[in-house]
């Protein structure tokens, strides 16, 4: 813990650790795991390997991470933002039942599982559209001059 000054729950992250960071063999087949002082290897959940890899390669790459809780509802301009979508965008997903919403007085709110679930099946189909030109370009390789 010599490389870390804890003041009020915050962390400073000096030059060492983010070179430490860099210097870390992360991959997307990384897995982390706690390891007692016996030796003993305790798993660590799935998603909670996947905040620390990503605060890790966030260190690497910027020196810097945020860590926050978001809470369960959400405006629809956060909403929007998480989406990387425009609000009026959001409230026709949410008017045509892309999206659940619901209101709290006159205004729009959304729970934080649904926007975050999602940006994953968008981020999912944008991946599967990206494979699939991919794999088109590859079978039309000859149509195409370079």
């Amino acid at each position: 813990m010599a490389a870390t000054a804890l003041a009020i729950d915050r962390i400073t992250i000096n030059d060492h650790i983010i070179h430490e960071a860099r210097e870390a063999p992360l991959s997307r087949t990384s897995t982390l795991v706690l390891r007692s002082a016996d030796g003993q290897d305790t798993p660590l959940p799935e998603e909670l390997q996947q905040v620390l890899l990503r605060a890790l390669a966030s260190i690497a790459e910027s020196g810097e991470v945020t860590i926050g809780r978001m809470p369960p509802e959400l405006t629809s301009t956060v909403a929007a933002d998480l989406l990387g979508v425009s609000r009026p965008t959001l409230m026709k997903w949410a008017h045509d039942g892309t999206i659940d919403s619901f209101k709290v007085g006159s205004h729009t709110r959304f729970r934080r599982d649904d926007v975050l679930h999602l940006r994953t099946v968008r981020a999912q189909q944008r991946a599967a559209a990206h494979n699939a030109l991919r794999a088109f370009d590859e079978e039309h390789e000859s149509l195409f001059d370079d």
